[in-house]
């Protein structure tokens, strides 16, 4: 199936019967059998009636870019998709799940500049939205070495509150009770290890971001609550490289 064949999937809807998932098989199907523009009308249906947690956004758009290596249309539409986020975001008509999106984006077009750039904007004219986004922008942010509107969004106590609540929840709950006695307690220390892990890096950003403002008795005294904390040697390392304004690898 050639590209001109595209005009007969605009406004595609999938069958009554079928379920989201089954529209995204599908639209694998397409792709290996070179149906592209099939595949494209798919993954703009599932665009516009699915709302995706990250991890199943990511799932999605990698897929939809493995059509875009094949099928160049399908990576202009998912630019067009980028920038109608954009301009709805600086338009004030839409929220922080547009900004997921756009950053998410972004991130497989390898395109980050972008998200920095936009969040620079909304600091300026809605910082309202800007706070609720920050999260999405921080590492894009540190890349354009934007130390100084980082630091305008940054709380690390409350951060550290947060990352505390959660873990207590966590060992509260029962611990994989699927799975035999002997494997739960293995199970709950993975997750925990993984859980803290992803923490000590976030603190670790935060206090290489104090210290880039200037603010290293801050950083200082939260990096003394983190290693009170807790005591582990990754966490020691990383906060001993923050403190000399290094951030994590990946930053």
């Amino acid at each position: 199936m050639n590209d001109a064949s595209a005009d007969e999937f605009e406004n595609w809807q999938p069958p009554d019967d079928w379920s989201s998932r089954e529209v995204l098989r599908e639209a694998q199907a397409d792709r290996r059998a070179g149906r592209y523009a099939a595949a494209l009308a798919k993954h703009v249906w599932y665009h516009q009636n699915e709302t995706l947690p990250k991890i199943r956004r990511e799932s999605v758009l990698r897929k939809w870019m493995e059509l875009g290596a094949e099928y160049p249309p399908a990576l202009q539409k998912l630019k067009e998709f980028r920038d109608l986020a954009k301009a709805k975001l600086v338009c004030g008509e839409s929220d922080i799940h547009e900004f997921a999106e756009f950053t998410q984006i972004n991130q497989k077009l390898e395109e980050v500049q972008q998200t920095a750039s936009l969040f620079l904007t909304l600091d300026e004219e809605n910082p309202e939205l800007a706070f609720k986004c920050y999260p999405y922008a921080e590492s894009p942010l540190i890349r354009a070495g934007e130390y100084q509107v980082c630091g305008k969004y940054i709380d690390p106590d409350h951060t550290l509150e947060v990352h505390l609540s959660a873990l207590k929840f966590l060992h509260q709950r029962p611990s994989h009770t699927n799975l035999p006695q002997h494997l739960r307690q293995h199970s709950r220390f993975w997750y925990d290890s993984d859980f803290n892990l992803s923490f000590y890096q976030h603190a670790a950003v935060l206090i290489a971001l104090l210290i880039h403002n200037d603010r290293t008795a801050e950083a200082r005294a939260f990096a003394g609550r983190v290693r009170y904390e807790f005591n582990d040697q990754v966490l020691n390392e990383l906060v001993a490289e923050a403190l000399q304004g290094e951030f994590p690898p990946g930053y």
